[in-house]
């Protein structure tokens, strides 16, 4: 029993970050274009509280992500110490990329801040906006890179 929760604790955190990840892209895909599913259900409430909306749920990336890291580093050390894990199927793509990952919140997260202190003190947003949207955009095809190789060494500890 405690060997599947330190397992799967991780797997479960991890798949819930990238759905709110994904989420808070698609909402302000959704802002920019004012297209799609999430637009039907964002398009009644102001522009300036999604955008606060967004702001406080990406103050909150660093901890979360960190958290996901966290017990991603102790799923596999309780596999290498209590399950005898050969420590080559410790390392793997899926880690590798999941600390890029890591990196791509962090520089989202520096880029959101720069944003906000921009605009209020009435600076022109506009580049940093920019390259913050970018990094988004590639943070989610790593993203989706990330849970499916996630997926696949899931499976194969699991067997």
């Amino acid at each position: 029993m405690v060997d599947a929760v330190v397992i799967l604790l991780h797997p479960i955190l991890g798949f819930s970050m990238a759905i709110w990840l994904y989420r808070q892209w698609k909402i302000m895909k959704a802002l920019k274009t004012k297209k799609g599913i999430m637009w039907s259900k964002i398009q009644d409430k102001k522009r300036s509280e999604i955008v606060n909306e967004h702001e406080v749920s990406g103050r909150r990336s660093l901890l979360f992500i960190s958290v996901v890291i966290f017990f991603a580093v102790v799923a596999d050390a309780y596999r290498y110490f209590k399950l005898d894990a050969d420590i080559s199927s410790i390392v793997s793509l899926h880690g590798w990329l999941g600390l890029i990952l890591a990196f791509f919140v962090y520089l989202m997260y520096r880029s959101g801040t720069k944003i906000v202190k921009q605009r209020e003190e009435k600076e022109n947003i506009k580049q940093v906006r920019g390259i913050h949207q970018r990094i988004g955009d590639f943070l989610v095809w790593l993203l989706i890179a990330v849970v499916f190789l996630g997926f696949l060494r899931l499976l194969d500890i699991l067997q």
